[in-house]
């Protein structure tokens, strides 16, 4: 982990920003994920590493507002952004 306040921080605006993105739909979801295990466990779990993957790595147009968010949220805590099926070396 490179830097796990930042990342919060970058969680935060992401939530802000994407919770409300679809009816009915909790895009934010990711972010709210990776505060959660940050905040028990000093890292994220595999599912939620691999969800926040794809954030840094989606096309649709309805994400976009998103990705570089996401693409922060992965800095801050590999120091490089990661896309889908990539993983980061052993912390």
């Amino acid at each position: 982990m490179k830097d796990i306040s930042e990342a919060q921080r970058q969680c935060r605006l992401f939530i802000d920003m994407m919770e409300n993105n679809r009816p009915n739909c909790d895009d934010a979801g990711v972010a709210r994920h990776v505060l959660k295990q940050l905040d028990l466990h000093g890292k994220i779990n595999s599912t939620t590493r691999e969800r926040l993957f794809r954030w840094c790595d989606t096309q649709g147009t309805l994400y976009q507002r998103g990705v570089p968010i996401a693409r922060e949220i992965c800095r801050a805590l590999y120091g490089k952004v990661f896309g889908r099926g990539e993983t980061p070396p052993a912390v």
